[in-house]
């Protein structure tokens, strides 16, 4: 959650939202995310989505079964969608 925290810091200090997001497993932080919406113009660049992205293709998968994911702040409607569809198992 830490990382998160300083992500969302980071993001504030470059121009982007004040969230971030890391996806965990097996106690290891396999992607990172931060809102990235006013910085590249993309409405679906929230922290939880980029950290979503990221691991994917980490782990050269759409299932993250078996991951976390910690976010600075409650994921909204899309971003609970994607998730629910990446089978994330806790938030």
């Amino acid at each position: 959650m830490q990382r998160a925290i300083e992500l969302s810091i980071e993001s504030v200090n470059i121009g982007g939202g004040p969230f971030g997001s890391v996806i965990v497993k097996e106690n290891k932080i396999i992607s990172e995310g931060s809102n990235e919406v006013t910085l590249i113009n993309d409405p679906t660049a929230h922290g939880e989505i980029v950290a979503i992205r990221q691991a994917c293709k980490s782990l050269n998968n759409f299932n993250l079964s078996g991951c976390e994911q910690y976010s600075t702040c409650e994921p909204c409607p899309m971003c609970l969608s994607a998730i629910y569809w990446a089978r994330i198992d806790k938030i």
